[in-house]
């Protein structure tokens, strides 16, 4: 697959499991694999098959904090997002 060099790139394994390359290690489900630079990657699906999203964009440079599957830039507003999503107010209704 074909990328833009200076983007950034991951792609995040919600079923089955690939090979990533560069890397070319067997990666499970329910992990992002984050790309270095370049102008491309290659996914090649396990025996099982995989589903996964990829995303590709321009970077922010804006400070990042990441827990599990929330991604804040400060670590109280990953704290904060922790707290909404066990009071169920995380997902807002517009």
């Amino acid at each position: 697959m074909d990328t833009t060099p200076g983007h950034t790139v991951f792609a995040y394994i919600m079923e089955g499991s690939c090979v990533c390359e560069p890397g070319g290690v067997l990666q499970p489900a329910r992990r992002a694999i984050l790309f270095a630079d370049g102008d491309k990657i290659r996914l090649q699906a396990g025996p099982e098959g995989a589903r996964m999203v990829i995303v590709s964009g321009k970077p922010l440079h804006e400070p990042v904090a990441w827990g599990g599957p929330i991604v804040m830039n400060t670590e109280e507003e990953l704290r904060n997002a922790f707290t909404e999503l066990e009071e169920g107010t995380f997902i807002r209704h517009g």
